[in-house]
């Protein structure tokens, strides 16, 4: 009897599971730009087959509106206010190969809209704990449950993966809860039926197949761009970029013939053939004085003044090519939609473009910048979650700040003056130097150095103040004297 009917929860989260599945790879092959072309007519398929255009890579701009966002975002640190647990942070990072496996976390979750980090206690083979493991997974494999009262609730989570191929495929599965952890496998290839589905608890690697979870929570932490789950931040470049792909991919098929035209000959039915053609010769004898290794000269001839007498044709002349402005200005169109739909600015499609700097690039930034912040806030707060966590697992408690870099940054010349006309003006200049996108630790530093600075001027000053007072009431007195 399959353990299915003793757990609604497995067969059901796991067809969710697959469901999001086909979503989520769309994501990847338009990020990576391997996205098959549609076409609605079988002949122009069969043309473009023929001239090995059917699988060429796509001309990608999709991927732009992801990277545009991952490249501003920059961990700077995580920390907390106890010195000694800073250096326990430290060395889970560097266990985990966190600022490695961070970055691709990031972009999984810009790319699928989703992904996961599953932080877990580590053990050696006797079952001894030694540390914890932090863990990248991606939405192909795992996914949160929320509770139906408290959305923000975890409930459970899934993970799912194959292993074998054709007879011997078998499915695994791990459900996990705040109190448990339950292990399943599937042989072979699971139905849609939760009926026919044969789930049966795995203890084959001799860990037993429901494992107690001590910690209260479910130990999966999920990053999205969106509540309950995540889009991908190119998912409106989808539409353009398909545009993109047919309008290359038809330019292309036209370009044999803009180098090299078809031409055409209209015949005259009634011309008179019975004059000499090319070559002269007789008719009953046509080898006659002929040298395969000398043809001799065609009448068709390339020179300036030349005339040729093409007996029998009526007409001749070539057929226009396609016209390239045809498939390049709707191209560019096409480009400027996808930076219109997915906010991204259109100098990040086309560098090329009218270069702007300065504030007029940053004023062009600003629903970038907007993005990106946005971003930091909800990737920050769940990684500050897992972080507590993990300092949990270690029986430690203590409140966690995560600090990314500044998306905005001023390092212009007219940033800078902009910054010294609002200081001129009043402005603290805390407050603007953290507008000019600088990290409130640099700006304490400076601003703390620059006050020493000031202090010191300031006592030197006084101090040949009053050696200059000494002096001139020592001349005075002599003078007196």
């Amino acid at each position: 009897m399959s353990d299915t009917t003793a757990n609604p929860d497995l067969h059901r989260d796991y067809l969710a599971l697959i469901k999001a599945r086909p979503d989520y790879e769309r994501a990847a092959a338009f990020y990576a730009g391997c996205v098959e072309e549609e076409y609605s007519s079988t002949a122009v398929a069969r043309l473009l087959a023929r001239f090995n255009l059917h699988n060429l890579p796509s001309f990608n701009f999709a991927h732009i509106a992801v990277d545009a966002i991952t490249d501003k975002l920059h961990l700077n640190s995580v920390t907390t206010e106890d010195n000694s647990l800073d250096v326990v942070l430290d060395d889970l990072n560097d266990m985990n190969d966190l600022s490695e496996a961070f970055p691709v976390l990031l972009l999984d979750a810009c790319m699928y809209g989703d992904s996961y980090l599953m932080v877990w206690p580590a053990t050696d083979e006797s079952g001894d704990p030694t540390g914890v493991t932090m863990r990248s997974k991606d939405p192909l494999t795992v996914r949160v449950f929320y509770g139906e009262e408290d959305p923000n609730a975890k409930a459970r989570a899934i993970q799912s993966w194959e292993e074998g191929t054709k007879q011997s495929l078998v499915v695994r599965a791990n459900l996990y809860y705040p109190d448990r952890v339950e292990r399943y496998v599937h042989q072979g290839k699971v139905p849609q039926d939760a009926k026919r589905a044969k789930w049966v608890p795995y203890s084959a690697d001799g860990v037993p197949a429901s494992i107690p979870n001590p910690f209260g929570e479910v130990p999966f932490f999920h990053y999205r761009t969106a509540r309950p789950y995540g889009v991908p931040l190119h998912a409106n470049a989808y539409g353009p970029q398909l545009a993109i792909n047919k309008l290359i991919t038809s330019h292309l098929a036209t370009v044999d013939y803009q180098s090299f035209p078809q031409r055409y000959a209209l015949t005259d039915p009634s011309a008179d053939l019975s004059g000499p053609q090319g070559n002269d010769f007789d008719e009953e004898h046509p080898t006659d004085g002929w040298d395969p290794e000398s043809p001799g000269e065609s009448q068709l001839d390339a020179a300036p003044n030349a005339l040729w007498n093409l007996q029998g044709y009526k007409e001749v002349g070539q057929f226009d090519a396609a016209n390239p402005d045809n498939f390049l200005k709707p191209l560019d169109r096409y480009i400027k939609a996808m930076a219109q739909v997915t906010g991204i600015p259109m100098h990040a499609f086309d560098s090329t473009g009218d270069a702007i700097s300065g504030e007029s690039r940053r004023e062009a930034n600003e629903p970038l910048y907007a993005r990106v912040e946005s971003l930091q806030k909800l990737f920050g707060a769940t990684h500050r979650r897992a972080y507590q966590f993990a300092l949990q697992i270690l029986n430690e408690d203590a409140d966690v700040t995560v600090t990314w870099l500044p998306a905005r940054h001023v390092d212009d010349l007219e940033g800078w003056q902009t910054i010294k006309l609002k200081i001129e003006l009043g402005i603290p200049k805390d407050v603007v130097f953290a507008e000019a996108g600088y990290l409130a630790s640099d700006i304490d530093a400076w601003l703390a150095a620059a006050g020493e600075q000031a202090k010191t001027t300031q006592d030197v000053t006084q101090m040949n103040q009053a050696s200059e007072n000494g002096n001139r009431e020592s001349d005075n007195n002599e003078q007196s004297a």
